[in-house]
C-alpha cells in the first residue's frame, strides 16, 4: 500500500504540471542580451532608444525585464565568443547592432530570437530571406541607407549647386560594396551627374588615388557603405580639406568627424522601433513572421567648420532643414 501511495503522489505531481526550472522559466523575468561591437554614437543612441522604447511599453529594467549589454569594444573577434556566452545563459532574446554582431548571434543560435538594428539591407547581406517574411529566428529594423542615394545626392547638390561629378571609392573584393556603388551610380546618372569610379583593393590604393585626384569645379566625394573606405575616413577628411573637396557620407556620425555633410538613419528612433518588435516576441509572436521594419526617420547633419575650411557657403534654407549644424 505504501508503494501505491508513493506512485499516486508522483503521478499527481506529474499531472499538476512542470516543476523546478520549467516552472521558473514559464514565469521568470525576460532576459535580453544586447550585443554591440563598440560604444560608438550609433550604438549608444540605439541602446538608449531601445531602453526608452521598452519603458514606454511598460517594461521596467530590473523589475519586469533584464537587459544585459555585451560590448566587444571594437574587437570583432570577440563578438563570436560573446554571442556564444549569451546563448549559454539561456537568455530569451538577443538584440544586435551592425553586421558583425548580427553575424555572430546568427552563428551562435538558430533557436533564440534575434532582433537586429542595421543601417543597410539585411536581405542583401544574407541575414533574412525577405523583408516581409524574414524566416529563421530573426527580424529587426533596417535603415536601407544605400537606397537613399538619390536623396543624399540631391541634398549634396543643394549644398554645392555647381556639383557636376562625384568621386566614389569601393572595395573590388567586396561584392556588397560593388552593389552599393551600382546603386549610387544609377542615382547619380538619373540626376545628370558624372561618376568618377574608383575601385580599390587596399587602404593604400585609396589614399594614392585620392592624393592624385585632380579636383575641378563641381567635384565632390560621395561615400557608399564600405568597410575599407570607412577605415580611411580620417585620412579622407584630411585630404578633402586640403583639396577643398566637399564630402557627403551616409551616417550622421561622420559629419561630426569631418565630413561636410551626412544623411543617414536616426539610430535612436531605430532603437525605439526595435523595442516594439521585442515586445511582440516576448508576447508570443515568432520573429520569422514579423516583417523587417524600415527606419522611419533620417537625419541631415552639416559641418559648418568643414564648410568654412573648404570655402563652401551652405544655403540658409538647407541649414534650416538640417537636424544638426556643427559650428
Amino acid at each position: 500500500m505504501k508503494k501505491i501511495a508513493i506512485f499516486l503522489s508522483v503521478m499527481t505531481l506529474f499531472l499538476i504540471g512542470p516543476t523546478g526550472y520549467e516552472a521558473e522559466g514559464a514565469s521568470r523575468t525576460p532576459h535580453i542580451g544586447i550585443l554591440i561591437p563598440e560604444s560608438g554614437q550609433s550604438e549608444t543612441q540605439t541602446v538608449k532608444g531601445l531602453r526608452d522604447g521598452l519603458k514606454e511599453l511598460g517594461y521596467r529594467e530590473g523589475n519586469n525585464i533584464i537587459l544585459e549589454v555585451r560590448n566587444a569594444r571594437g574587437y570583432r573577434g570577440g563578438l563570436k565568443s560573446t554571442a556564444v556566452e549569451l546563448v549559454s545563459k539561456k537568455i530569451d532574446l538577443i538584440f544586435t547592432t551592425g553586421s558583425g554582431a548580427t553575424e555572430a548571434a546568427k552563428a551562435a543560435t538558430t533557436e533564440i530570437p534575434i532582433v537586429f538594428r542595421h543601417p543597410l539591407n539585411p536581405v542583401t547581406l544574407g541575414f533574412v530571406k525577405s523583408m516581409t517574411r524574414p524566416g529563421l529566428n530573426m527580424t529587426g529594423v533596417a535603415g536601407l541607407s544605400v537606397q537613399k542615394a538619390e536623396r543624399r545626392l540631391k541634398i549634396l547638390k543643394e549644398i554645392v549647386p555647381p556639383l557636376r561629378r562625384v568621386l566614389i571609392f569601393y572595395d573590388t573584393y567586396n561584392p556588397i560594396s560593388q552593389g552599393h556603388f551600382a546603386i549610387a551610380e544609377r542615382a547619380a546618372t538619373k540626376l545628370g551627374l558624372e561618376v568618377s569610379e574608383q575601385p580599390i583593393r587596399t587602404g593604400k590604393d585609396l589614399m594614392i588615388a585620392l592624393n592624385r585626384f585632380k579636383k575641378r569645379e563641381g567635384d565632390a566625394f560621395y561615400h557608399v557603405s564600405d568597410d575599407l573606405v570607412e577605415n580611411e575616413a580620417e585620412s579622407i577628411f584630411k585630404v578633402a580639406r586640403q583639396k577643398k573637396l566637399p564630402t557627403m557620407f551616409g551616417r550622421v556620425a561622420w559629419a561630426a568627424r569631418g565630413s561636410l555633410a551626412a544623411y543617414g538613419p536616426n539610430y535612436y528612433e531605430m532603437g525605439r522601433q526595435a523595442a516594439s518588435l521585442i515586445d511582440k516576441i516576448l508576447k508570443g509572436e515568432r520573429p520569422e513572421n514579423l516583417p523587417i521594419e524600415r527606419a522611419k526617420k533620417f537625419d541631415l547633419f552639416i559641418n559648418l567648420r568643414t564648410a568654412n575650411i573648404i570655402g563652401v557657403t551652405v544655403p540658409p534654407e538647407v541649414l534650416k532643414r538640417a537636424d544638426r549644424v556643427i559650428r
